[in-house]
């Protein structure tokens, strides 16, 4: 099978708060398993950036969400011909989240306020070069440990956001997977849709074979959305807008 390029666009705000924590947790957790200084900066600053991204995030909004998906998986479960197992590991846990979501906020911002080490490189990271060893000794100091005891310290930082982590990483996955499937045709490299207006749709997927020569640009909020495909055939030069067809696998995801 050729591999396909998923390209996504989140409907509201929120979600696109949550792609964006998500894509740092994951940033974060491919850099833990690196030895050099270097990946070490970038988990602090990536886990610093989603700090900053979990201040502006409804919890309220994520736990109603977590909700909305046990009533929809219980709903399931009274389904014939449903694997059952499945259905039953992903309601516990669920549950499970749910119950350790209840006092995050707080917990949260005792250790967002109290974590010195963050604090100190976060005021450094809005002037460019700022976190160098010449300007952050001590940050410099950190990053000389030994690979194991820089990676079983940022474990330890972890703990604290591990219930927020799996609690995003479920509530995407049960969105990408209520989903309605189509082939469409961008006539002239655009389209547009409407969108039901009695369904919660949340993110506009598009997959396109890897070795295809455009790439789309999505937009669009509760109503509509519009797709555009634009050719660069070199990085440095300016995008344009293709003239032909376009075939494509359009994927509208939903809160059941």
């Amino acid at each position: 099978m050729k591999k396909k390029i998923l390209y996504e666009h989140p409907l509201n705000e929120r979600m696109r708060s949550l792609l964006r924590l998500e894509y740092l947790l994951t940033s974060i957790m491919y850099h833990l398993k690196g030895p050099a200084e270097w990946d070490s900066r970038a988990v602090i600053e990536h886990l610093i950036e989603g700090l900053e991204l979990i201040t502006r995030i409804d919890i309220k909004a994520l736990i109603k969400d977590l909700e909305n998906h046990t009533q929809t998986l219980e709903r399931w479960q009274r389904t014939p011909e449903v694997d059952t197992q499945r259905l039953s590991q992903l309601l516990n846990q669920t549950r499970q989240l749910l119950t350790e979501l209840e006092n995050i906020e707080e917990q949260l911002n005792e250790y967002i306020t109290q974590h010195q080490l963050f604090n100190l490189v976060r005021q450094r990271m809005t002037i460019a070069g700022g976190s160098c060893r010449c300007d952050l000794p001590s940050y410099h100091y950190w990053l000389q440990k030994s690979p194991k005891q820089r990676q079983s310290q940022i474990n330890e930082w972890l703990v604290p956001l591990q219930p927020l982590r799996d609690a995003v990483e479920l509530d995407l996955y049960l969105i990408r997977n209520n989903v309605s499937v189509s082939q469409e045709i961008a006539s002239n490299g655009f389209f547009q849709s409407k969108l039901e207006p009695n369904v919660s749709y949340h993110i506009i997927q598009v997959y396109m074979p890897q070795e295809h020569f455009c790439y789309p640009e999505i937009s669009g909020g509760k109503q509509r959305f519009t797709i555009r495909f634009f050719e660069q055939p070199l990085p440095q030069e300016q995008p344009r807008q293709i003239e032909q067809d376009v075939s494509f696998e359009l994927r509208c995801c939903v809160v059941a």
